[in-house]
């Protein structure tokens, strides 16, 4: 009989900051060091896929229902300096910014889908983001109400 294979909760899983195979490498919640000065140079993740020659910032955001589209835009805008300097200094033909946002209720704007085809990952996946963000909304909530008691 086989030993069963326990897989790791993704809440108990710690990446390594630096993740590597023959076609790609990820940087995990680490700055980018550049050429010239870039504010905003610390995104959740990069992934450089050398096979296509190109790069992908994403940013993951859970803000408040009201703020859903613009908590997007202002990632596209907050990493644009870097994409371009991403581009002129790692030898890749383009880079592009891809904001991960889901608001604190779970909500998703439609060009989510979008966004998850960007990073080649299917639709199916949304449901299990949005009931990690609910999951930790809901983690927050009660250590508040216990805080009130």
């Amino acid at each position: 009989m086989e030993p069963r294979k326990v897989e790791l909760p993704y809440y108990k899983y710690v990446p390594d900051p630096v993740l590597e195979n023959g076609r790609a490498t990820l940087y995990w919640d680490r700055p980018i060091i550049t050429d010239r000065t870039i504010v905003a140079n610390k995104p959740d993740i990069v992934v450089i896929d050398r096979l296509e020659r190109r790069a992908m910032i994403v940013d993951i955001t859970i803000p408040h229902d009201d703020n859903l589209l613009k908590a997007e835009k202002d990632k596209q805008v907050k990493y644009l300096d870097l994409a371009h300097e991403i581009v002129d200094m790692w030898d890749v033909d383009s880079a592009i910014v891809v904001p991960i946002v889901i608001s604190a209720h779970g909500l998703v704007a439609k060009s989510l889908d979008q966004h998850l085809q960007r990073l080649a990952l299917g639709s199916w996946i949304k449901g299990l983001m949005q009931k990690a963000v609910l999951l930790d909304t809901a983690r927050i909530v009660r250590k508040f109400l216990s805080l009130e008691s």
